[in-house]
């Protein structure tokens, strides 16, 4: 049995992955973050109860916020919540290192562009918030401590945090990216293709179309337009009900997909209308391929009436008896309807 994702299972998957996302920076950010405040503590001469706060903050918090987070309905809100805190705890750790320019600069930096990362405005202004009002609030309560020195113990250890969170966020924001345009690539696919018979759409084929007429301009290849339309199929739809007519038409999809070569494109451009662009084909393979095309389609049965039998008409143009690509299709067109007023289930070249 298939299992096909509901539009509800998809959102919970990408949560999972946003807040999994988030631990693993976090995690990452806390740790170096530790030694550059340990750093400046230890410059600072803190007590010891200040470095077990620390250790709680880098080793403990994450992994409570990344479960809780987990428990939680909205896994999103909380985690972003959770990077409001994470703001906080920042104001509160430069307040202690007596606003120490090198590590504390580092450590704003990276927690503004990680919340404007995560969730844009809407995530940073809270922070900012957070951050100012936790640093303040501290600073004050300490008397507005203030150490201007660059120890290099203090700038060696908070070289770390300068550099691989950075490499690190980096790397995560392109493999963001590189899944975006993906993606991107995978809709424009899907909105260029027939759903029901995963052929081109009338969009793609147009494009096709006008592409393969101005390749055959410059480099004098050769192409044909082939357009097929499938005989009485309002008959067929009535008579045997549109999930036949359905299955009618993914059978002559499976066919056109089957029989053409690798270069030519076959679309639906229209309910029941088909049509293929072949390339590098002569007159007589061009009318071999239209006859086996339309036996083939004879062939197919249906499995509710086996008595079942259907036609099509198919009318060709060469791209070398046009002008340009509206004469080529029209001229594709005329042909077409020649068969159509001469009793359909036949082939006419332009």
């Amino acid at each position: 049995m298939t299992y096909i994702k509901t539009d509800e299972t998809i959102l919970l998957e990408r949560s999972k992955r946003y807040v999994y996302r988030i631990f693993l920076m976090r995690q990452t950010g806390t740790i170096l973050c530790f030694l550059s405040i340990a750093s400046v503590l230890h410059y600072l001469n803190s007590p010891f109860f200040v470095y077990i706060l620390l250790g709680i903050n880098a080793f403990c918090w994450p992994v409570v916020a990344y479960f809780y987070a987990k428990t939680t309905i909205d896994t999103v809100k909380t985690t972003n919540l959770s990077l409001v805190v994470d703001a906080a705890l920042g104001g509160f750790w430069v307040a202690l290192m007596a606003v120490s320019p090198f590590p504390a600069l580092i450590m704003i930096a990276i927690l503004i562009s990680d919340r404007y990362a995560a969730g844009g405005w809407e995530v940073l202004k809270p922070s900012l918030v957070a951050m100012s009002v936790t640093f303040l609030a501290v600073w004050m309560a300490l008397g507005f401590p203030l150490n201007l020195s660059f120890d290099a113990e203090m700038v060696w250890f908070s070289l770390p945090l300068a550099t691989v969170y950075i490499m690190s966020l980096s790397m995560l924001t392109r493999n963001l990216a590189v899944q975006l345009i993906s993606k991107n690539r995978e809709f424009e696919r899907i909105a260029l293709m027939d759903p029901r018979l995963h052929i081109p759409n009338r969009r793609l084929f147009e494009q096709r179309l006008s592409s393969t007429f101005i390749q055959t301009q410059r480099n004098g290849t050769h192409a044909h337009l082939m357009l097929l339309d499938i005989d009485d199929f309002k008959h067929i739809n009535d008579t045997y009900g549109h999930e036949a007519g359905d299955y009618f038409l993914a059978e002559i999809s499976s066919i056109l997909r089957h029989m053409i070569g690798p270069k030519d494109t076959p679309a639906r451009f229209g309910g029941d209308e088909l049509a293929i662009i072949v390339v590098d084909h002569t007159n007589d393979e061009i009318l071999m391929l239209a006859q086996n095309i339309s036996e083939s389609i004879k062939k197919i049965r249906l499995q509710s009436a086996e008595q079942f039998f259907a036609s099509i008409s198919i009318g060709i143009a060469s791209v070398e008896t046009a002008t340009t690509v509206s004469e080529w299709f029209g001229l594709a067109d005329k042909a077409l309807y020649y068969v159509k007023r001469n009793g359909r289930d036949g082939i006419q070249i332009y």
